[in-house]
C-alpha cells in the first residue's frame, strides 16, 4: 500500500549560504508538504538568517541559530533531536529537492521499512550532469543489504535518503564524532539493521558535487573518526546478535580496507606524505594487521611509487 502520510520532518543543516535560498524554496514547495521544516544554522555569518526571515510566517518553519557552531555531524544530530515526526528527511543546504521528491519517498514507506533511498542527479562543477540510480530492487531485507549489497552499492548522500526517526534518535545517546564526514552512511547502515530498505528509482533531488566538499578532507584524525560509520553499526549488530559474528567480522574488514585505501589514495594524489604517515600510524594503532593489509595493496604501492617520480 502506498503511504501519503505527512508525518515527516524536513531537516536542513545550514552552513553555506550560496545556494541556500534555492534549497529552502524547493523544500517549501513540495507536493506532499512536510509537517515541519527545521533549519539548524551553523553559518558563522548572518547570511542564512537573512534568507530564512522572509519565510518565517510559514507555521511549519522552525529556525535555530547555533552559537558557537556545532560542526557537521553534530548539526545533523541536533536536527534529529529537535524533530518530532516519525520520518526524517535530512536535506543538504546546497541541494534542490524536486517538487514530488518527498511524496515519492513517502510512498515507499510502510511498517517494515526503516530507510528509503531515491535517485539523484549529480551536478558537477564543470557543468556536467550525471544521474545516480543504483541497480536495487524495490525492497531489500535490511540485514541482507547490510552484509551482501552495501559494499557494492553504498548508501550515500542524506539528500536522497528518508530515515525512520527512531533510528536517528538512537544515535543521540552514542559517542558520534562531531566532525565525522560519513554520518549519512552510518545512519543508513543503522537503518538497514532496523528494517527493510526501499528503493525509489525516480530522481528526487539535485546534488551539487563540487570541489572543496567534506569528503575531500585529508585531516588524519578526521578520517580516523570517520571510520565510526563502519565500527558503530558493526558493534551495534554484534551486541544485538543480529548476524553471526564471523559474518560481521568479514564485513568490518572489507569496509575498513575499502575506506582506508580510499583515504590513502587521497594522500598519495596530493603528495601529502606527512599526512599519510600520520594516518597509517593511527590506522595501525587501531586495527593492527588489518592496517598493514590496507597499505600493502599492490595498486596503492604502484600509485605511491609513481608519486615519487620527479615528473609526476
Amino acid at each position: 500500500m502506498q503511504n501519503t502520510d505527512t508525518d515527516v520532518s524536513l531537516l536542513i543543516p545550514a552552513y553555506k549560504p550560496e545556494w541556500f535560498e534555492q534549497c529552502l524554496r524547493s523544500c517549501l514547495a513540495q507536493t506532499l508538504p512536510a509537517r515541519e521544516i527545521i533549519i539548524s544554522d551553523d553559518c558563522p555569518t548572518d547570511d542564512i538568517r537573512r534568507i530564512v526571515e522572509p519565510h518565517l510566517a510559514d507555521p511549519r518553519l522552525r529556525y535555530v541559530r547555533n552559537t558557537p557552531s556545532l560542526g557537521l555531524a553534530a548539526n545533523y544530530l541536533q536536527l534529529a533531536r529537535l524533530a518530532s515526526c516519525r520520518w526524517l528527511k535530512f536535506f543538504d543546504d546546497d541541494d534542490i529537492l524536486h517538487p514530488e521528491g518527498l511524496e515519492r519517498l513517502m510512498r515507499r514507506t510502510d511498517a517494515s521499512v526503516s530507510l528509503v533511498l531515491g535517485g539523484c542527479r549529480m551536478l558537477k562543477e564543470n557543468g556536467a550532469v550525471m544521474e545516480k540510480r543504483e541497480p536495487l530492487p524495490p525492497r531489500t531485507q535490511g540485514m541482507d543489504y547490510f552484509l551482501r549489497t552495501y559494499a557494492k552499492v553504498p548508501l550515500t548522500l542524506f539528500s536522497r535518503m528518508l530515515i525512520r526517526a527512531d533510528v536517528a534518535k538512537a544515535l543521540l545517546a552514542e559517542d558520534i564524532p562531531p566532525r565525522m564526514i560519513s554520518l549519512d552512511e552510518l545512519m543508513g547502515l543503522r537503518a538497514a539493521l532496523a528494517g527493510d530498505v526501499a528503493w525509489e528509482p525516480a530522481i528526487i533531488c539535485d546534488h551539487r558535487d563540487f570541489s572543496g566538499g567534506y569528503s575531500r578532507n585529508r585531516e588524519p584524525q578526521v578520517l580516523m573518526d570517520d571510520l565510526a560509520f563502519v565500527t558503530n553499526p558493526h558493534d551495534h549488530a554484534l551486541k544485538a546478535q543480529l548476524a553471526p559474528p564471523a559474518a560481521l567480522r568479514r564485513w568490518r574488514s572489507t569496509m575498513v580496507r575499502k575506506y582506508a585505501r580510499g583515504a590513502i589514495s587521497k594522500f598519495i594524489k596530493h603528495k601529502d606524505r606527512q599526512g599519510l604517515r600520520t594516518f597509517l600510524r593511527h590506522l595501525y594503532a587501531r586495527f593492527g594487521l588489518l592496517a598493514v593489509r590496507c597499505a600493502l595493496s599492490p595498486r596503492l604501492l604502484v600509485k605511491y611509487g609513481k608519486s615519487l617520480l620527479p615528473y609526476q
